[in-house]
């Protein structure tokens, strides 16, 4: 069987399937972690939020998005990051949208595009 690649318009609007079977949202968008240098998915929650959801914790793509984690699990690092350390100090180059460190002469945020 011929491998098939997904370009972004196969991939958003999409339903996203946690580890419990339950549908968490849809495909958004996709993301980019230059750091990691890892490309993953921007999901709408059912309740209206954004999640970002790495490569790593999906399984598979087909007619669904299949997850690794549940939905809990998937944010629960970025809770216990947020109460084990206290916002960092306005720098230059941080997004005010998404949070991201760009670099300090940057004029628009590398990951979401947004004007610095």
């Amino acid at each position: 069987m011929e491998k098939k690649y997904l370009s972004k318009d196969d991939l958003v609007g999409k339903k996203v399937i946690d580890s419990e079977a339950m549908i968490i949202g849809s495909v958004k968008d996709l993301s980019f972690n230059l750091e990691a240098k890892d490309i993953g998915l921007t999901i709408t929650v059912n309740d209206g939020r954004e999640i970002t959801v790495s490569s790593g914790d999906m399984i598979c793509v087909g007619d669904v998005v299949l997850l690794k984690k549940t939905l809990k699990q998937i944010e629960a690092p970025k809770a216990v990051e947020k109460v084990q350390h206290p916002p960092p100090k306005a720098k230059q180059g941080l997004c005010a949208v998404c949070g991201w460190q760009n670099d300090s002469n940057a004029k628009f945020c590398i990951k979401c595009g947004a004007k610095l």
